[in-house]
């Protein structure tokens, strides 16, 4: 519960400044944005990806929220999302809420008008998602593609120079994420590594040194989780050791393992993250 609480904090935090009021048709080159839940949702880092199966890959990024529009083609056109269809629209709130057109009465569509190597995508969309349990539905209106580069999937943190990435394997079987983040706010450290289907969450001072720190048990300052849609399971042991951390650039390095409790009990082992944020 207190890192569920953790999490809102840093929400509340980072979001408290944003107008619901911003305009759509503000001249933001690129841009991948839209109404989401009726307030506006627009994307701080954003990158295009053609996967190896010439499948088309588009991510938005804010601090604690992840857009993926996974289309099946990377050809101009108009892609259906929902139930049955190869194309889906996933949006990730902290790496823990996945909500997904695959999932309940999820719908909508992606239309690309423009696909280009040198300047990028560019679109519209709108779908309705809900979480794996139906216990909730998020939506997306008058959504705008607008030039989005192609790159890589993984993008760079918004602080330093060091390229994001996380590893870890849960009972044996390899996370690899497709969304890797670290956000600071109110003291606190989140750092993410999500797949989309599951998350592994580290909350530790945003002050943190080099050195050895105990995971979960009676520790109320390191914590960690392992997300699975919409259940949550905190660890009850483990070590996280931190190999190097600037703060004057926004980078730390890292290592980590740990068991989350019952009735699952997860293992996570080989652990590690070089985080820029």
């Amino acid at each position: 519960m207190r890192t569920i609480g953790i999490y809102l904090i840093i929400a509340l935090a980072v979001f408290s400044f944003i107008s619901c009021e911003e305009n759509l048709d503000d001249d933001n080159v690129p841009a991948l944005q839209a109404v989401r839940n009726g307030e506006f949702f627009r994307s701080d880092r954003m990158s295009a990806t053609v996967n190896a199966d010439g499948s088309l890959s588009l991510f938005g990024q804010t601090p604690l929220e992840t857009l993926e529009l996974r289309l099946e083609d990377d050809s101009v056109g108009t892609y259906r999302l929902g139930s049955g269809s190869q194309s889906e629209a996933i949006y990730i709130f902290n790496g823990a809420d996945t909500f997904s057109t695959s999932f309940g009465n999820g719908t909508g569509e992606v239309r690309l008008t423009s696909v280009n190597e040198l300047s990028g995508v560019t679109g519209e969309f709108s779908f309705v998602s809900y979480l794996a349990n139906n216990a909730d539905s998020l939506y997306m209106r008058r959504g705008v593609i607008f030039q989005v580069p192609f790159g890589t999937a993984l993008g760079n943190g918004a602080g330093g120079s060091v390229s994001n990435s996380f590893n870890a394997t849960i009972d044996g079987n390899n996370l690899n994420p497709t969304l890797v983040n670290g956000v600071a706010s109110g003291g606190i450290l989140a750092i993410t590594g999500s797949n989309g289907n599951g998350s592994i969450i580290l909350t530790l001072p945003d002050d943190i040194t080099m050195g050895t720190y105990t995971l979960g048990g009676a520790a109320t300052t390191y914590s960690a989780a392992y997300v699975d849609g919409a259940n949550v399971a905190e660890a009850v042991s483990g070590d996280l050791n931190i190999t190097a951390v600037d703060s004057a650039n926004n980078t730390i390095t890292g290592t980590f393992s740990f068991m989350t409790g019952p009735p699952n009990n997860f293992n996570i082992t080989n652990g590690s993250f070089s985080i820029s944020y």
